[in-house]
């Protein structure tokens, strides 16, 4: 049932980011062309400011979620609605506190706008949507936490897929007619709240004990479980937000808001991929919520390195193929020359990556283990790493020093985690691991130096020969990562769990 569950959960969330890949790199191909890089640069260094903002919901949601796993797997229908009240009151309070915040921060937001046309008004009126677009998401969404705790993901990541999709669509039709982007956002936010209150309606007919224990009290043990892990998991989020989302603000404020755009651009290349690993990711936590609750050292230990292996192959692929195909895809299907940037910015963007999504095994081991308190000191030194190493390095190298620096960031959170699973959580050595990670880093920079130049001969112009050589890329990436691990014990667990998977 557990593995049955992960792979309909991953299945969806991954064909619903794939899906979400096509329909996104459309719109924003017509906000490029129809509204210009500057809006794009802008659009997403608000939405990166709102980002900020929301760390005031101090992480109630996972620390909801880690203990939704036991109460779910006990069948306590009082402890289970106790938590899901407790969230609901705390996510009114939030949304009020995210209104409040951002109402102040709105007088001042066009001072990061470096280089914009765009007046103060506008910008101000496009943050306050956004705001609203957050806020109530805040008040509608905290039923979804019921379904993910129960392996129910699917059903939220097809929601998610129909709600993005239509948004998309929609969004591309209004900038068609109208060229009015705050149409579109304000209708993004109609279709978002009515998705919610669908969720919301199918909770309440799968659990019906919610309604009837709407009042039900958490025990005070539990209340105060959970108050210290959210005081963890509050600094932990709010570092976290500051290493996702400076970036766009830095380039923004110490280059120009047109390249932000740019920067936008290619990230959308890249965090599209990286969604599609963060679906399967998520996909996966309920499962090892349950097996880590067996207390099995030596298995969790090889399940991680088994979950490494199996986010290595598409991740190496991906990496190659990223390099290859981005700059012909920029320039001559996508876009056109002028959204370039330069490769060693490309180059950076793909190691940056590289070790977001092979991080993300490391990440969903840690949130199911429940050391909140030490992922919160690991969030602190990786986002002061990437601020002030970001900021030394964007004067001599411009963007790539920023996407420079967040690779050095997320070395050492990676670096930072093993040490706390291993030595702390197992307490056993971290060597295998490590090895792991080196050779997966190795081989990905060695396959992608070797297929490069044979892609650049090859390509031909257009989107035929883009087709071509991404295929090639990706059947070289590949074939020597099956040819070199063919042996490997860990190839031979994924298939066999692909077999377990297919009887079913």
């Amino acid at each position: 049932m557990r593995l049955k569950s992960a792979i309909k959960n991953s299945f969806f969330g991954v064909l619903g980011q794939a899906v979400l890949i096509v329909v996104g790199f459309f719109c924003q191909r017509t906000m490029n062309l129809l509204l210009g890089a500057e809006l794009v640069g802008m659009n997403g260094v608000i939405s990166n400011v709102i980002a900020i903002l929301s760390v005031s919901e101090l992480g109630i949601a996972t620390a909801v979620v880690y203990n939704l796993y036991s109460a779910i797997a006990g069948r306590d229908e009082k402890r289970i609605a106790g938590l899901m009240n407790l969230y609901r009151k705390a996510y009114l309070i939030f949304a009020l506190v995210i209104f409040g915040l951002g109402m102040g921060v709105m007088p001042f937001i066009h001072h990061i706008m470096n280089e914009t046309a765009f007046s103060q008004g506008y910008i101000r009126r496009l943050f306050f949507l956004w705001l609203v677009r957050t806020v109530l998401s805040y008040l509608l969404s905290y039923k979804r936490s019921i379904l993910i705790a129960d392996q129910r993901e699917y059903l939220v990541s097809i929601t998610a897929l129909v709600v993005n999709v239509l948004n998309y669509s929609l969004t591309i039709v209004i900038l068609q007619l109208s060229g009015n982007y705050m149409w579109a956002l304000a209708v993004n936010i109609v279709i978002e709240a009515v998705s919610n209150l669908w969720i919301a309606a199918y909770v309440n007919r799968k659990y019906p004990f919610l309604k009837r224990l709407r009042k039900a009290p958490l025990e005070h043990t539990i209340v105060e479980r959970v108050m210290d892990n959210i005081k963890n998991i509050f600094v932990t989020r709010l570092f976290t937000k500051l290493l996702l989302s400076t970036d766009k603000i830095i380039v923004s404020g110490m280059i120009t808001t047109v390249t932000a755009g740019l920067y936008s651009n290619y990230c959308l290349v890249t965090q599209s991929v990286v969604n599609i690993m963060v679906a399967l990711s998520g996909a996966l936590k309920p499962a090892l919520g349950n097996l880590f609750l067996e207390e099995d050292k030596e298995k969790e230990v090889r399940v991680l390195r088994q979950i490494t292996f199996l986010f290595f192959l598409p991740v190496s692929v991906a990496s190659v193929c990223i390099f290859c195909l981005i700059t012909p895809f920029v320039r001559d299907v996508w876009l056109n020359g002028e959204y370039l940037m330069e490769t060693g910015f490309v180059a950076a963007s793909v190691g940056q990556f590289f070790f977001t999504a092979m991080g993300l095994p490391m990440e969903s081991v840690m949130s199911v283990t429940g050391l909140f308190h030490k992922e919160r000191n690991i969030a602190v030194v990786t986002a002061l790493v990437n601020l002030v190493l970001s900021l030394l390095l964007v004067g001599s190298f411009g963007a790539a020093g920023i996407a420079l620096g967040t690779i050095a960031a997320y070395l050492v959170q990676i670096g930072c985690r093993i040490r706390v699973f291993f030595k702390e959580y197992v307490k056993q050595s971290a060597f295998a691991y490590l090895a792991d990670l080196v050779q997966y880093a190795a081989l990905t920079a060695a396959e992608t130096v070797l297929i490069y130049p044979l892609t650049l001969r090859v390509y031909r112009g257009g989107f035929l020969s883009l087709l071509v050589i991404g295929a090639m890329a990706a059947a070289l990436a590949l074939g020597a990562d099956l040819l070199l691990y063919c042996r490997s014990w860990k190839l031979r667990s994924v298939l066999n769990l692909a077999k377990q998977a297919i009887r079913r």
